[in-house]
């Protein structure tokens, strides 16, 4: 007995997904892959080492430009996890508010910064505890020096800045200390800076 075009029609909708549905179903899909991929880093552990260690030197780049450009003296405090920039303003030191590449930047859990400083010929008689162009009024109270932010490398608008060696080690979560992976920065006297592998050095 032939059908009717009514029962065809009901036929042909039970046979599979309409193109909305299908089109739900690859949307959802694509937001699933993307939370995963966002929450899942593919890196190797090299290789985000490298990516922080890379940062770092195109701040500083940027940095010892902006300061070579608008004749401004700009220093870097480097700490356990984390670093930033300061400008001198004829004054005092100050963080730089108005610029994220130059605000202070923490790594993530499992990175170590080290800072090995050098020294510039001119400032062997300089003592670095009262900072490079830091305010010498006597009033100034044990508490406001504590507050003030002392760079430990120095930008000069000359071109020349504080000799460092800037290690990064990263330790992955749950490994040993010999599964770190280790890079350093490296700059004498003038910039560009360099990226070196120890165990390449070696």
């Amino acid at each position: 007995m032939p059908l009717r075009p009514s029962q065809k029609y009901s036929h042909k909708r039970q046979a599979g997904f309409t193109l909305l549905e299908v089109m739900l179903v690859m949307v959802l899909m694509a937001v699933i892959l993307s939370s995963v991929s966002l929450s899942f880093d593919i890196r190797s552990d090299y290789d985000k080492t490298k990516e922080e260690a890379r940062r770092f030197q195109a701040a500083l780049q940027l940095a010892a430009d902006y300061g070579l450009l608008n004749n401004v003296q700009l220093g870097v405090i480097v700490k356990k996890n984390q670093y930033q920039f300061l400008i001198h303003n004829g004054e005092d030191w100050q963080t730089i508010s108005e610029d994220k590449t130059f605000a202070p930047y923490e790594l993530e859990e499992g990175f170590e910064l080290e800072l090995t400083l050098g020294e510039l010929s001119w400032m062997e008689d300089y003592d670095a505890e009262e900072g490079l162009f830091s305010s010498t009024d006597e009033e100034d109270d044990d508490d406001d020096k504590k507050k003030k932010l002392i760079p430990q490398i120095y930008l000069f608008s000359s071109g020349e800045l504080t000799p460092f060696t800037v290690q990064f080690s990263y330790t992955p979560p749950y490994a040993s200390f010999a599964d770190r992976v280790v890079l350093k920065v490296e700059a004498q006297d003038y910039l560009p800076s360099k990226l070196i592998d120890p165990e390449e050095a070696s």
